[in-house]
């Protein structure tokens, strides 16, 4: 019995006469867990949205569409869905709306706060919370309504690496304790990939197959589908699905020489000294913080959720101003939010960016006519990119700008950035993407409780954590020294 099902549907938005899904067809079983994988822009938000038809977008829709009453939804945005300023009242909100007593409201509330290990927090203002416990809350909320669907559409993309591992255990064990159907678009698949019971393939607005993980994995090679890249790092690089400890024993077994990092420091571009920042008095998010950015180079800012990276990043664009501290800079620097979206001031995409070149290479001339609102996670990402690309920066800060981007996108972005260096500019940017950081950074920094811990190129750095590392670093621990990302591994297996 299936709890989902499309038939022959055809949708495009009511501004425009774009089709976005073309014919589709598939249907999800109940207790099904279906992964949704595909590029940016593909389709896939449109496709999850029209599953819970309270948030369906206005617009032309042709077929049939049918799913459960009950279905929940979590957003890719974390503040999103958020609609109160407290934990026990965003977690009661739905009962109470329902017109559920005030017994039964308060032992779901109880029962679901323990559950998902919000009890020590419940009369804290969401504020308050990190980005992680956030959508931790989210995700609480929807479930206390009890939906025999869940539909989540980019949950973790503004996640930290800690706190998206432990988004996608509670989804796995919801769906362990549950058989609660889950249908979910994610593009970070370590986690999930092989744990799904169905992976589904979105395609320019078409489903290009539905298959077993390891079905999927084969189609994906056979038609050299450029979101084999997506897939988890050991199935890429060794032929069946060999666990880790089979992957450790090939590599130790080609006794591979060391990498290591020379020791030349290059010219600085932006020097950062003692700075201080708080939005409320005596309470620093930012605390004598000290960096180095370095000239022509790659340089990357990571740490956790609410450590401060996106306040650094204003201040040393000048959109805020330091208590103390210094920023010196050798030219112009332009910005990228973490939210796109906020960098949107009109109703056509065409005014908010000059269509040609850089567009062209962003993929998005299609999204031209488009209100801005309209346009997926990845399309406002690479609208927002076009724009700080074309004020002429020479420190080009980056918030997340691998944020709902595809596999594909992501290497078509690096080599931009890469370019960018060699025309002599400097990029910076903040990620939760480890393995994005590890294959085409030059220098990391990390960040913690509003300081930087250290700066070191990225052999060192990687070779030298456990939890903040990438997938290539993990497959070689104690096979391989130094080897941090793909690159390194392709070069020698």
């Amino acid at each position: 019995m299936e709890n989902i099902r499309f038939e022959n549907v055809s949708f495009s938005y009511a501004v425009n006469d774009k089709t976005v899904l073309k014919n589709v067809s598939f249907d999800v079983r109940q207790g099904e867990f279906c992964l949704v994988i595909g590029k940016s822009g593909a389709g896939k938000s449109t496709l999850l949205k029209l599953i819970k038809k309270e948030i369906a977008p206005a617009g032309k829709l042709i077929g049939e569409i049918v799913t459960a009453d009950n279905v929940g939804y979590v957003a890719q945005n974390v503040q999103e869905s958020i609609v109160t300023d407290r934990v026990r009242s965003e977690l009661s909100f739905g009962l109470t709306n329902m017109g559920v007593d005030a017994n039964t409201v308060e032992l779901s509330v109880a029962e679901a706060a323990s559950y998902f290990n919000l009890s020590n927090k419940l009369d804290n203002d969401i504020c308050s919370l990190s980005g992680g416990e956030k959508q931790i809350l989210n995700l609480a909320s929807v479930m206390i309504m009890k939906p025999s669907v869940l539909v989540l559409d980019e949950p973790t993309c503004q996640l930290d690496p800690v706190w998206a591992q432990r988004f996608l255990t509670v989804i796995k064990r919801l769906h362990r304790d549950f058989g609660t159907t889950v249908i979910i678009s994610e593009h970070l698949l370590e986690e999930l990939y092989e744990y799904v019971d169905s992976v589904m393939l979105v395609e320019d607005g078409e489903i290009k197959a539905k298959l077993p993980s390891d079905e999927m994995t084969k189609f994906l090679k056979e038609t050299d589908n450029p979101l084999l890249k997506s897939l988890p790092l050991r199935l890429r690089l060794f032929d069946g699905t060999k666990s880790l400890f089979e992957c450790r024993s090939i590599i130790k077994s080609k006794s591979l020489p060391s990498i290591c990092d020379d020791d030349k420091r290059d010219e600085k571009a932006m020097t950062v000294k003692n700075l201080c920042f708080a939005y409320k008095k005596n309470n620093y998010v930012l605390s004598e913080l000290s960096l180095n950015i370095y000239k022509g180079k790659i340089n990357a800012v990571l740490g956790p959720n609410s450590c401060g990276k996106s306040t650094l990043f204003k201040v040393c664009a000048g959109v805020l101003r330091a208590h103390r501290g210094k920023v010196k800079s050798t030219g112009k620097i332009s910005m990228l939010c973490q939210n796109p979206y906020d960098l949107f001031t009109t109703d056509l995409c065409e005014d908010e960016a000059q269509f040609g070149e850089i567009t062209r290479f962003l993929e998005i001339d299609d999204i031209k006519n488009q209100h801005p609102y309209d346009i997926s996670g990845g399309q406002a990402q690479r609208l927002a990119l076009a724009k700080v690309l074309q004020t002429g920066a020479d420190i080009i800060l980056l918030d997340e700008p691998t944020k709902a981007l595809d596999s594909e996108f992501k290497l078509k972005l690096a080599q931009k950035l890469k370019e960018l260096c060699e025309q002599g500019k400097t990029v910076v940017f903040t990620t939760h993407d480890i393995d994005f950081a590890g294959e085409y950074a030059d220098y990391i920094s990390f960040m913690s409780g509003g300081e930087i811990v250290t700066t070191q190129k990225k052999h060192t750095f990687f070779s030298s954590l456990s939890y903040y590392t990438t997938a290539a670093s993990r497959l070689c621990r104690g096979a391989a020294q130094g080897y941090v990302c793909e690159q390194d591994l392709e070069e020698v297996l």
